[in-house]
């Protein structure tokens, strides 16, 4: 291991060599163990739960859903069929997720998600309460009454962390309940659920009705795969097809996959893996900024290295001694790399987990198997950095090297490898910055989204009103009309208007029939968005019908349901033709009961702000008044500050209902931030992976082209000595490290292009392809390139000749 003593003697003896290519591969390894935290914490650890790699996430898919793609919950009566025939697992649980309100006498009303769970989830989990206790089997039946179990976080913010709560009455979305038990600290199940409610069926046999609906989470038995699991439930499916073929036709297929997966959503792996791509390019980058560092060192120890060849040293012990000093480099690089990981983990776990309708059970942190990719980082990173200059340095001619140092350098190939470094900087920085800008790009588009309508003017909440309180139509619709009312009586309002889509999520997905088309069955109707609004919707946003009108008082009554289109769906479904006065059915509507087009209104993004682009926008609008619908979101358009207006929104509510609670109160913007904050740190991630590409990159360029310069010193006197002006110098300087940057952007560009293919679905080619982010990369990274070269090119180009002549 003397080798090894040599190398730190070697690192010691040049303190700021060291610290700056430590700190290079400190910035690519920390990185890099980071996002593999990232990946960890949401797709591979999984749900924490006793042999959690076999707990399977089980959905059903549509008929129009491609491939696996998407899946939907299923009928209760589905689930009870499933869970008697199947034989893949030996624990499956029923359970369906809702926001949920909470009174009591003497309460404040509060909103918190739930879960409607069955018996077994103890089973799954392997969990118990650490109060009371969990639902029996026979508390799953029809008739049994609603009883509670508290999640540790709500025992404590609600009810004091109280032991006498066990027993207490408490109402549920208006329901009367019992307290029976409170989870351990961090248990979740399957989300971010605070509280759960046994899975009661409704009032009807669910065996003969499809009421209620259910996904179904399970443990895999010993020795079954996921692929055996699937072909059974999709033979099952088949089975209940043609059982129940008026609501079951076309589904025949299943998803069964990991939770983590399900829950993830369909960008997420690919964001997740361009990230993590993007995270390897920098180290990769990183590696090659040593490997230039250390072909720099190794040209000005050529005759250190041929001494020692003199006196016997072997090719294989020079390689070793220099790969030595790279290990050495690449090990302080591990230590920086754990301190800006451990900077990074905790950054993440301040802002991305934990948070509202993030699953309590993503968790990051630097576990064995982190710290083992990372030493394994550690070696590649050592091995990738050192071998080329290790091998070149050690290609040497002795006796050259012991009477000239420079022509030694020259005869080892440095000057060549180190501009195909250059190039390979070059490459590396800019692929990143293209990835960089796409993903930057979209952020900034997504959050501007909703700018159109002056949200810093709007203050909107969720208000969900259940049938157990309001049981029919006419009473839902009043309360909103009454509460609307009350609101827009207050001074400073300019508008007040309620929608079931709050401008960020998506309408709700409808099947319709338009007159004249037939379908064989109803689930081969087309699927559109619908979004409930009140009559004032369209004035709050501030849009104007194109064609035709908007909803007005006509609709307060039942006798002509009317509806307001998009452009896309009247282009859809009548081509050319003037869509006002057409009319067409909806699964959202009484079957037979045809809704009259009023009027067509542009585009609004009822796909979303988050839907991928070429997802289908065509939707159509029912108002509220005709619909009755409880779970709304209302919007005050306001004169002065919105949130002033807190206070009398509550107390309105209070008026009209004191039971009934309001959450997700806000202005837009800060609603529409928080919406998209999985988005933002991405965007955040992808800048700060932009600003060390650069700085990497430019010190990468400097580095090289200032060894460069210098060992051409001797040359360039004898150029100014023969003549030569100092703009030659300068422009030999720059042309000949020009075409270099020139091949790397190339090589870079193309690679962003690859790059950034596996999230085109999800970001659009129109942003992927988007010739303006290659045109700024281009650009930037060509200024900042010739900038690198300039600073040693302009220093070589005012050298004394005399004194170059000297040099050496």
């Amino acid at each position: 291991m003397q080798f090894l003593r040599l190398a730190f003697r070697q690192v010691r003896l040049q303190p700021g060599f060291s610290l700056t290519a430590a700190a290079s591969l400190a910035l690519g390894i920390g990185l890099v163990a980071t996002q593999f935290s990232l990946i960890d914490g949401i797709l591979l650890r999984g749900i924490p739960a006793p042999d959690a790699q076999r707990v399977m996430h089980i959905g059903r898919l549509s008929p129009a859903s491609q491939g696996r793609d998407g899946w939907e919950s299923l009928p209760y009566r589905d689930f009870l069929a499933f869970r008697e025939r199947q034989t893949s697992f030996d624990v499956l649980v029923g359970s369906t997720s809702g926001g949920m309100n909470l009174s009591a006498p003497g309460r404040i009303p509060s909103h918190h998600p739930g879960g409607f769970v069955t018996y077994n989830v103890p089973e799954l989990m392997g969990v118990q309460p650490m109060l009371g206790r969990w639902f029996t089997a026979a508390e799953d039946q029809i008739g049994q009454p609603l009883l509670i179990v508290l999640s540790h976080k709500l025992w404590q913010e609600e009810f004091a962390a109280d032991p006498g709560v066990l027993g207490q009455p408490l109402s549920v979305n208006g329901v009367a309940g019992t307290i029976i038990g409170v989870m351990p600290p961090y248990f979740s199940f399957p989300g971010s659920e605070r509280l759960w409610v046994n899975l009661r069926p409704g009032p009807n046999d669910p065996r003969t009705t499809p009421v209620d609906r259910a996904e179904l989470i399970g443990r895999l038995k010993r020795g079954v795969t996921v692929e055996q699991a699937r072909a059974e439930f999709d033979g099952i499916a088949a089975l209940l097809e043609q059982q129940w073929p008026d609501s079951n036709r076309g589904y025949n297929r299943m998803d069964i996959e990991k939770i983590a997966f399900a829950y993830a959503g369909g960008g997420t792996i690919p964001i997740l893996a361009l990230l993590l791509a993007m995270t390897v390019f920098i180290l990769a980058l990183a590696c090659v900024n040593v490997a230039n560092m250390l072909l720099g060192r190794a040209a000005q120890r050529t005759r250190e290295l041929a001494v020692r060849a003199a006196v016997g040293a072997s090719r294989f012990r020079l390689v070793r001694q220099l790969l030595g000093e790279a290990f050495v480099l690449a090990a302080l690089g591990a230590l920086g790399g754990f301190v800006v990981a451990l900077i990074g983990v905790d950054l993440l776990n301040t802002h991305l987990a934990h948070q509202p309708y993030t699953p309590d059970w993503f968790d990051f942190r630097l576990d064995y198997r982190i710290i083992g990719a990372t030493i394994l980082l550690t070696v590649l990173a050592g091995l990738f950095a050192g071998i080329m200059p290790a091998l070149q340095a050690s290609r040497l001619d002795v006796n050259t090297a012991l009477k000239d140092d420079a022509r030694a350098a020259s005869s080892m190939g440095l000057g060549r490898l180190a501009r195909w470094l250059v190039t390979a900087q070059i490459a590396f920085s800019s692929a990143l910055l293209v990835a960089a800008c796409v993903v930057g790009w979209t952020v900034f588009d997504i959050r501007q989204a909703n700018l159109r309508y002056e949200p810093d003017r709007l203050l909107t909440g969720r208000i969900e009103i259940h049938d157990a309180v309001y049981p029919s139509v006419e009473k839902r619709a009043q309360f909103f009309r009454e509460l609307m009312q009350r609101l827009q009586s207050e001074p400073g309002v300019d508008s007040v208007a309620v929608t079931s889509r709050n401008f960020i999520g998506n309408g709700v997905p409808t099947q319709v029939a338009p007159e004249g088309m037939v379908f064989a069955h109803p689930n081969d109707r087309p699927s559109t968005w619908l979004e409930v609004v009140s009559t004032d919707y369209f004035k709050l946003i501030g849009v104007s019908a194109l064609r035709g009108r908007l909803f007005d008082a006509r609709e307060h009554s039942l006798k002509v349901r009317a509806a307001v289109v998009n452009e896309s769906f009247a282009r859809k479904f009548w081509p050319g033709q003037d869509a006002v006065g057409r009319r067409f059915l909806s699964a959202q509507t009484p079957e037979g009961e045809w809704l009259t087009v009023v009027g067509v209104v542009p585009d609004l993004k009822m796909q979303g702000l988050f839907a991928p682009p070429g997802i289908d926008e065509a939707g159509f609008y029912l108002v509220q008044d005709q619909m009755g619908w409880g779970w709304l979101d209302i919007f005050i358009r306001t004169k002065g500050d919105p949130l002033q207006y807190v206070a009398p929104v509550r107390k309105a509510i209070a008026s009209l209902d004191p039971n009934q609670p309001i959450h997700s109160i806000g202005t837009l913007t800060t609603v529409t931030a928080q919406a998209a904050r999985g988005f933002t740190i991405v965007g955040v991630m992808a800048g700060i992976f932009a600003l060390v590409t650069l700085f990497l990159g430019s010190i990468g360029v400097y580095g090289v082209m200032s060894l460069a310069v210098r060992r051409r010193t001797r040359e360039f006197g004898v150029r100014m000595a023969l003549g030569a002006t100092v703009g030659q110098v300068l422009r030999l300087v720059l042309a000949q490290g020009g075409r270099q940057i020139a091949v790397g952007l190339v090589i870079g560009l193309f690679g962003g292009f690859l790059l950034t293919r596996p999230v085109q679905s999800l970001f659009g080619a129109g942003m992927t392809n988007n010739p303006l982010v290659y045109l700024v990369v281009a650009v930037l990274t060509a200024l900042v390139g010739l900038l690198a070269l300039w600073l040693p090119a302009h220093r070589a180009a005012r050298i004394d000749p005399m004194e170059a002549l000297r040099t050496e």
